[in-house]
């Protein structure tokens, strides 16, 4: 795939990780839009790799989380290339896309949408045992 097509990035900023609502399940989805509209995302069927904007939006919303810092571009490339050329093993609680794009972009490689789920869980589970208590 040609990742240095022309295109209008749709947020007018070089880097930016962008999200939309998954396709199955909750959440959001995260990737990473370059300024070519490509989109690196890391998906458990593919692990990290370039779509266009079209695909990876399929047909969905898609919102800007934040801008990547002029500064912080060049290696935020560089590392999206390393990950797309020696890819790890994409995991739900480690590798997901929410920590690829944090990792790739600088920010600590996490994930709140896992966490907010665990602590959902974790609750539940200690209500239920409350409940049973009781």
């Amino acid at each position: 795939m040609n990742i240095f097509a022309s295109y209008i990035n749709p947020f007018n900023s070089g880097i930016s990780i962008i999200s939309r609502p998954k396709l199955s399940g909750f959440g959001d989805h995260w990737g990473i839009l370059l300024p070519n509209g490509f989109v690196a995302h890391s998906t458990d069927d593919k692990g990290p790799h370039y779509v266009t904007y079209q695909e990876f939006a399929a047909g969905r919303p898609v919102k800007e989380i934040r801008k990547v810092p002029m500064s912080e571009c060049r290696v935020t490339l560089q590392r999206i290339q390393q990950e797309i050329t020696h890819p790890t093993g994409y995991s739900l609680l480690e590798n997901n896309c929410e920590i690829f794009a944090n990792r790739v972009t600088g920010s600590i490689p996490e994930s709140p949408q896992v966490k907010g789920w665990g602590f959902m869980i974790t609750l539940i589970g200690l209500l239920a045992l409350i409940a049973n208590v009781e």
